[in-house]
């Protein structure tokens, strides 16, 4: 079963980064942007950017992707950018690569790697994930930025209810 690659912080909808997402024509996925501190660094060399919140951070990352082809919409504050692509959306692997490549410099964490913490809540996030109802949902791989899914956890009935009750663990709470 094909994967997705996540790009910038993982939080379905909360907050740990993630650093590359695309699809293959036949994969689905859910991946959100974004961390719970409040400053920035891209690492991507733009100045402007460096000194925004994760929030505007997150903002400028969804206009970006936006402008490049994709539909996402603005993140609600603190919770990260919300992207979902499947066969359904109509975009290419390739289109998703090419705008996250160009929107790189505002994607909060796109040159950084998880800190432990990071890495802990992910495996707790997946952990309470599965215990609601997401039987398929996976463990981050050591050092991986997000978390990837098949179409199979993607598609579980329960993942918006189990997202719901575990969306916390990802910001630290």
């Amino acid at each position: 079963m094909r994967r997705l690659s996540l790009l910038a912080a993982l939080v379905l909808t909360a907050s740990l980064a993630l650093t590359g997402c695309g699809s293959e024509p036949e994969s689905e996925g859910v991946a959100s942007g974004g961390t719970s501190q409040p400053e920035a660094s891209t690492g991507g060399g733009d100045a402007a950017a460096e000194n925004l919140s994760q929030d505007e951070m997150g903002v400028k990352f969804a206009q970006c992707l936006r402008e490049n082809g994709l539909d996402v919409k603005d993140p609600e504050p603190g919770k990260g950018v919300m992207l979902k692509f499947g066969p359904e959306s109509g975009m290419s692997r390739e289109k998703v690569e090419q705008a996250m490549e160009a929107c790189r410099k505002y994607n909060p964490q796109a040159d950084s790697k998880p800190n432990p913490e990071q890495e802990a809540n992910g495996r707790k996030f997946a952990a309470c994930m599965r215990e609601n109802g997401v039987e398929k949902f996976p463990d981050p791989k050591p050092g991986q930025r997000g978390i990837q899914i098949d179409k199979e956890a993607g598609s579980d009935p329960d993942l918006e209810k189990a997202q719901a009750a575990c969306q916390s663990i990802l910001a630290g709470r």
